[in-house]
């Protein structure tokens, strides 16, 4: 049944939508002073350690509490280690280079900059997180020493003392860690899910029970609405989670997501909820009661019979309903692998240490040489100028390209935001108005202390603020922690904050100015490839393909999931463009963030069926079976072509005929009928998956056939061609 057009309230003006948004990414909510306070420890220890000890160049060791694992005990571990290996590789790497290469500006200028390409690329193509994290901040930074004039004794003795300082840095935060883990257990994504359940059940009960909610309950889902789950799905990046495993909570994190919104939007419109609607959300409740009951004592939702009632009338109870009965089916026994078979979603090459598309797509070199060129812009500025002051630009391009929190005007605001607070507001308000006051470490500590806990709240922020806080971090750290003792020279302050907003501005004039694009395209396009890559997948997989097919499905589906995460980074950076577009852009912001999740989940249900027909033996599979599964998959890939050329249609003319698309469920149901001899148990459980699909993918095209893709709630119509 299709149902109405859901459209999750925005303001339309950056102006008005702002300041909004500001209130609610710094407002607190559950875990968030547990992360501050913890990250404030490390950070603040690391820094009385590097003083105490006269440590130079500790920026970046007090810098590893931000970045640093924090999931869980084990995944904080591993990653400590791993960023221990990556200090002593890059700790060799810089001399072993600069001995061979930095005796003649000739060679130094190339070594400079075939150093910061590997270094990018290495950002870009490493596996582990913390391994890219550790290994190009510390390289980049020791860069910076052998940029000095000097004897090469001392160039060594600071590369050392670097690495020194980074090391005390990774190795404070895990100790922290394992000491509050050792208090306090507990699994950060797993209870960020569980905070926002919790609230949409509560607001259901309130619904069962028809009384009105009080404001904390509304304030609340408004914030989660806004922060969303950009930090759980960071957090979820970092984890070594087996790959099946990761992708399905990529999946329930997307649902949950969603439901927070439509639980919001709901909230917002009803007060209270009408007779005939009690027993609904009763129901819902206990469904969300029944989630995370599992997901707390298993780690994942239980098995479930719970099936949305489609209602035309009220498409925001629906819609929520849809949310939640598809986080069970995602971890549904229906939807496990055979053991029979080889499992897709393991890594294809025997060496783990790159992504397995590093030498072949494209995207990633224009990225390596994207920020190399930003970072030798800057590199031939101070040289050219004889300012190495403000070398600090390119350690600022390195940790600038750490994240993918969209493009535009939101890197914009995020870095020079981010720099301007933490260099000239706390870095030189402190050494004007506080440093001449203090004259004891405790004094400084208490200063260090302050600023960390105010970047820290700004980086536990959601996706789209959260990069604000680290950058400032960095300029407060490169200012107050570069040597060992307080700065009292205004003039090096002045130089390393100057550094920080070339390194912004250079990062930002190569990345969007030389190829500017617009989030809310991007994010559409990167949708609307993966529509095309799902059809492909699903339409012309052979069956018993040979190692040749089969690594290509794997390329494809480890496509398909990196492309998920590139358009949730552009749907964080939609709400920060301006310009006439913007009303247009964020209603289809809205609209592919919900159909997404929709698309997340036939990615995860539809592998079994591919991995039977990859990998099942001839003899296991019948011949009614066999025509079923071969009629169904071609029209799921049809449908799903016809719903990216619809949606490429409205990219290219903001124009929508609105249409609808044959049945799934009829087809399958009308195939079943006519071809139902012989089928096994396990055909049974499988066809039983194709008619969770056929639900998934009739519903997903009632939708875009049916709604304006950049129609606005203010203007209906404004973009409709019947």
């Amino acid at each position: 049944m299709a149902t109405a057009a859901v459209r999750i309230p925005h303001a339309n003006r950056f102006t008005v939508w702002f300041p909004g948004f500001l209130r609610k990414e710094l407002a607190p909510y559950p875990g968030r002073g547990a992360i501050v306070t913890r990250t404030v420890i490390a950070a603040t220890i690391t820094m009385i350690l590097i003083v105490t000890f006269r440590i130079p160049g500790g920026a970046i060791g007090a810098l590893f509490a931000f970045t640093l694992s924090r999931e869980n005990l084990g995944s904080t571990a591993r990653s400590a280690f791993s960023l221990v290996v990556a200090f002593a590789i890059g700790g060799l790497f810089i001399p072993v280079g600069a001995r061979m290469f930095a005796s003649e500006p000739i060679t130094h200028f190339l070594w400079e900059a075939a150093s910061l390409f590997l270094i990018f690329f290495l950002l870009r193509t490493l596996t582990d997180y913390s391994v890219a994290v550790g290994l190009t901040l510390i390289t980049t930074n020791i860069l910076s020493i052998w940029y000095l004039p000097g004897p090469v004794e001392r160039n060594i003795e600071l590369t050392l003392w670097q690495i020194a300082a980074a090391v005390t840095g990774a190795l404070v935060t895990f100790t922290v860690e394992a000491v509050f883990h050792a208090v306090y257990p507990r699994n950060e994504l797993i209870e960020g899910l569980d905070s926002r359940l919790r609230l949409v059940q509560e607001r259901m009960e309130l619904y069962s029970a028809g009384v009105a909610p009080d404001a904390g309950i509304e304030n609340m889902l408004a914030q989660f609405a806004t922060v969303g789950v950009g930090g759980l799905r960071r957090h979820l990046a970092r984890t070594n989670y087996e790959s099946l495993y990761r992708t399905r909570m990529s999946t329930l994190v997307s649902l949950t997501g969603r439901s927070i919104d439509f639980a919001a939007a709901l909230s917002g419109s009803l007060a209270v909820a009408l007779a005939e609607m009690r027993t609904r959300t009763e129901r819902l409740a206990q469904q969300i009661a029944d989630i995370r009951h599992c997901l707390n004592t298993r780690g994942e939702p239980c098995e479930s019979e719970f099936e949305p009632e489609p209602d035309a009338a009220r498409p925001l109870m629906f819609e929520l309903e849809s949310m939640v009965s598809l986080m069970p089916a995602v971890f549904s026994n229906k939807a496990a692998v055979d053991p029979r078979l080889e499992l897709l979603e393991t890594a294809t090459s025997s060496n783990h240490l790159f992504i397995e598309d590093a030498l072949t797509n494209p995207e990633h070199l224009r990225f390596v040489l994207s920020g190399t060129l930003a970072a030798m812009l800057c590199y031939v500025l101070y040289v050219s100028l004889a300012w190495p002051g403000i070398s600090t630009s390119v350690t600022t391009c390195v940790l600038t390209a750490l994240t993918n929190v969209g493009s535009s005007r939101q890197k914009q605001v995020l870095r020079i935001a981010g720099a301007a607070l933490g260099g000239f507001v706390f870095g030189l308000g402190a050494q004007i108005f506080v440093l001449p006051w203090i004259d004891s470490i405790s004094g400084f500590a208490v200063l260090f202390a302050a600023v960390t806990a105010i970047a820290a709240w700004i980086g536990t922020s959601s996706s789209r603020l959260s990069y604000a806080g680290v950058q400032m971090a960095l300029a407060f750290y490169l200012i107050h922690l570069s040597e060992f003792s307080i700065q009292t020279s205004l003039s090096v302050a002045r130089d390393r904050a100057i550094g920080v907003l070339v390194g912004t501005s250079m990062m930002w004039m190569v990345f969007e100015r030389f190829y500017p694009r617009s989030a809310g395209d991007v994010m559409i396009r990167v949708f609307v490839r993966n529509l095309h890559l799902m059809a492909e997948l699903t339409s012309d997989t052979p069956a018993h393909a040979n190692s040749e097919a089969i690594f290509k499905v794997r390329q494809q589906r480890e496509q398909i999931y990196r492309n998920f995460g590139e358009v949730n980074a552009q749907s964080d950076a939609v709400p920060f463009e301006t310009g006439d577009r913007r009303a247009g852009d964020m209603a289809a912001r809205d609209r592919i963030r919900r159909w997404q999740a929709s698309l997340r989940t036939f990615y995860l249900l539809e592998l079994p069926l591919l991995q039977f027909r990859v990998f099942g033996a001839e003899p296991d599979r019948s011949e009614s079976f066999a025509l079923i599964e071969e009629d169904f998959r071609h029209k799921c890939g049809e449908a799903l072509l016809h719903m990216a050329e619809d949606i490429e249609m409205q990219l290219k003319t903001r124009r929508h005929v609105v249409h609808s698309e044959p049945s799934l469920r009829q087809l399958l149901a009308r195939l079943q009928d006519d071809h139902s001899v012989g089928i096994s148990e396990r055909e049974r459980a499988l066809l039983e998956m194709s008619r969770r699909i056929a639900s998934l993918l009739d519903n997903l095209s009632e939708e875009i056939g049916g709604e304006q893709l950049y129609e606005t709630a203010d203007v209906p119509g404004i973009f409709t061609e019947r």
